[in-house]
């Protein structure tokens, strides 16, 4: 029985850290895409730790309580539709045996996640893409190029992580949670 609270109790834990790191996420700019990101480390943890399930529940919690909570919606909608539940899905992705073909299955992803994203950011909350409403495809391709490019470091960066954390970090935490 006391496991089963320590899991529930760590879990929402991480939702709170989550949506408060989301709210913190709309002081500056930049921090709309990186505390996503951020919170999708949470997830890797989670999963880790206490298994797919709890890190599916703690995305969920996380998303629907940040899309009430916070203003920034760009934010939300950058972890609710991409990087919340990608870290979760990323090592089934990995047992892919074809390299070309996993990498593009992980681009097409991200790229329909990031034109859903964009798409819902103009037309139902009304958050322009272009500052001034004039419509550039330079910009257009830099972004593209930009989000891919940041995709890709993040998939990198994630693996990296996920080592880092099975070495080093895992055994403390699970330690703590006995």
């Amino acid at each position: 029985m006391k496991k089963k609270s320590v899991r529930a109790a760590v879990c929402g834990l991480a939702a709170a850290l989550s949506v408060t790191i989301m709210l913190l996420g709309g002081l500056l700019y930049i921090f709309a895409y990186v505390a996503p990101m951020l919170l999708g480390l949470v997830c890797v943890m989670i999963k880790k730790t206490f298994g797919a399930k709890d890190a599916v529940l703690v995305y969920a919690a996380t998303s629907i309580l940040s899309l009430i909570l916070v203003p920034e919606k760009e934010s939300v909608l950058m972890f609710a539709l991409f990087f919340g539940y990608y870290p979760i899905i990323k090592s089934s992705l990995d047992k892919l045996k074809i390299k070309p073909l996993r990498f593009l299955l992980k681009l097409l992803i991200f790229n329909a996640s990031i034109a859903v994203i964009e798409l819902l950011c103009v037309f139902v909350f009304n958050i322009p893409f272009f500052e001034e409403g004039v419509f550039s495809y330079a910009l257009l391709i830099g972004f593209a190029a930009a989000m891919n490019f940041t995709f890709i470091m993040y998939d990198y960066l994630l693996k990296i992580f996920l080592v880092l954390y099975e070495k080093k970090i895992e055994k403390r935490i699970t330690k703590y949670l006995k």
